[in-house]
């Protein structure tokens, strides 16, 4: 028979999950930092959500706690965990991340094009590159700027590149070294799996790029924000994949139903402005990631599992429902009817492989 919990108690449990997690990913850093730059450039806006809304949660629950782990770059950590909501920002729509790609990607082209003394060599100059995990897309320049406010000069040079995201990681891994003291976080992180020869990079035109990617109607802005979708869903298909053990496994669960929740809702937004247009294949395909029925429990799923998931603290009305020793501790239970619950709980995994392997294949590979 399991027991009740507080409030409060489900929220200190839900944060130590988080906080290990990134603890071992941290430590993994550390340890290989050469392998690190682009599996950062993944994790830097979902280590940003946990860090700024684990202390916000603190605040409330364990304020003293909390004034121990302030921290600075406020700012920074703000802009990197709503940058994660994509299209599904309540201050910034569609319209608005566009702009931001656009300005990222004449910024690029500014920096990098145009560049050679040698006029017919001009053709042959690039200015977007690629990161790819195991053969699939996990980053770009274009995608590291928007989520980690880059210039483009940084990245000239990954050697150069690569101290410079570590200084982040080590601001970041400070607060999660304090909050995870104490806790038993030691184990494997995704990052020990991860082999130099599993990351690739490639350098490309931006303009040829962007012209083979997605519905050709589509502005190349627009396809840049669905190539950054595009990342954030083979990042945690993929790359978090191999984290198999037990003590990660809420996280990683919680990583992808976030993941999951803001793609589909920037879908279903890019449908109602685009939808129309887009040729009929690729419209058949975003109907096809929108219409399955895993995706219309995410759409539709009630406000307050999703902001549990976000922000530590359960409302009070399932309070009684919870417990510290069920699966999930009993928050689908407490949100979904038993087979919706399943369905969730035993099937995230593979409708994020599903939407991920259509999103790869409408990007054009």
């Amino acid at each position: 028979m399991t027991t009740t919990a507080s409030g409060n108690d489900v929220a200190l449990a839900l944060i130590a999950q988080d906080i290990m997690f990134l603890r071992r990913f941290a430590h993994s850093v550390t340890a290989a930092p050469e392998q690190a730059v682009v599996p950062i450039f993944c994790m830097h806006n979902y280590m940003c959500l946990i860090i700024h809304e684990s202390h916000r949660a603190l605040r409330h629950v364990n304020p003293d706690l909390a004034d121990v782990l302030a921290y600075d770059c406020t700012p920074a950590i703000e802009r990197a965990r709503h940058s994660a909501k994509l299209y599904d920002d309540k201050y910034k729509g569609l319209a608005d991340v566009s702009a931001d790609f656009r300005r990222i990607i004449d910024e690029h082209r500014q920096e990098f094009l145009n560049k050679t003394w040698l006029p017919l060599a001009r053709p042959l100059e690039k200015d977007l590159v690629l990161w790819r995990f195991r053969g699939r897309l996990v980053s770009t320049s274009h995608t590291a700027s928007f989520f980690l406010a880059l210039p483009p000069q940084s990245f000239q040079n990954l050697d150069v590149l690569g101290p410079e995201v570590r200084a982040i990681a080590v601001e970041q891994g400070s607060y999660i070294a304090a909050a995870a003291n104490g806790l038993p976080w030691e184990g494997r992180s995704f990052l020990d799996t991860v082999q130099k020869t599993d990351l690739t990079e490639k350098e490309v035109r931006a303009e040829k790029h962007y012209q083979r990617s997605f519905d050709p109607v589509l502005p190349e802005e627009v396809k840049a924000s669905l190539t950054a979708m595009t990342c954030a869903l083979n990042t945690v298909d993929l790359l978090l994949a191999d984290d198999t053990g037990y003590s990660s496994a809420f996280s990683v669960w919680k990583l992808r139903y976030i993941v999951l929740h803001h793609v589909l809702s920037s879908l279903r937004k890019l449908d109602e402005q685009h939808g129309a247009e887009l040729c009929p294949p690729d419209r058949a395909l975003l109907k096809e990631i929108l219409n399955a029925p895993t995706s219309i429990l995410i759409l539709q799923a009630h406000g307050g599992f999703r902001n549990t998931l976000m922000h530590y603290r359960p409302e009070r009305r399932v309070e009684e429902q919870l417990s510290l020793h069920a699966p999930f501790y009993g928050l689908l239970d407490a949100y979904f009817p038993a087979d919706e619950a399943r369905s969730l709980g035993d099937g995230l995994a593979s409708h994020t492989a599903r939407v991920a392997d259509r999103m790869h294949a409408w990007s054009g590979g």
